[in-house]
Parts: C-alpha cells; structure tokens; sequence
C-alpha cells in the first residue's frame, strides 16, 4: 500500500524545507501558521519562499487544500496559556505545549495555585 501525503509529510515540514535550500540556497525558510480551508484549521507550519516573495511549501501535499490555504509568517509573539497575555517568544515559559508569562500563570494552570 502507497503511502499517504498526510504521512510522508506530517511533522517533516522542517527536514523538507531544509533539504529543499540545499538544492536552492536562494530559498528562505520561513515559519508560521498554515490555514487549511477544508479542515478549517490554522495549523503550525514551515515553508520556503523564492527571491521573488512567492511560496514553496514542498510538503503542502499533506493538506487537503494542497497549499491553496493562508500562509501567515510567525511574528514572534505569544499568548500566556493561562491569562492571555501577549509576550515575546523568548521572554515565555514553556511546559509541553504551554507556553506561561509566569511561574505564577502557570501554577495556576496546573492548579497549583
């Protein structure tokens, strides 16, 4: 049995993009956010554009839209897990999948707190 588009790619958005600017330096890897339309979802992603700004997402397949979704760079910002707030990426804690403004913020989410 083939392997699907969804298996081959998935979680290898990274390895892909890299192996892709060794064939082409002139290609930026950029990372981000993917809204697929079909799943509705937005889904964390990498990709690679061209000097002249346009995409190439050599595992885009992996969706059921195919690429035809919203690439949205990573701004560097994100949001405390328990109160919301917005911080810079480097200034975060993170647990897992969590990401905290504070040690507090995150007592509070595991309830400890």
């Amino acid at each position: 049995m083939a392997e699907s588009n969804y298996s081959m790619f998935r979680g290898k958005c990274r390895k892909f993009c890299e192996e892709a600017i060794k064939e082409d330096p002139t290609l930026k890897i950029v990372r981000g956010h993917y809204y697929c339309y079909v799943w509705n979802t937005n889904e964390p992603h990498w990709w690679t554009t061209r000097e002249d700004g346009s995409i190439h997402d050599p595992t885009k397949l992996q969706f059921p839209s195919e690429g035809n979704g919203t690439y949205t760079p990573f701004n560097g910002k994100v949001n405390c897990s328990e109160c919301g707030i917005e911080l810079n990426e480097e200034d975060a804690q993170f647990d897992s999948n969590y990401c905290f403004c504070s040690g507090t913020c995150q007592g509070r989410f595991v309830g400890v707190y």
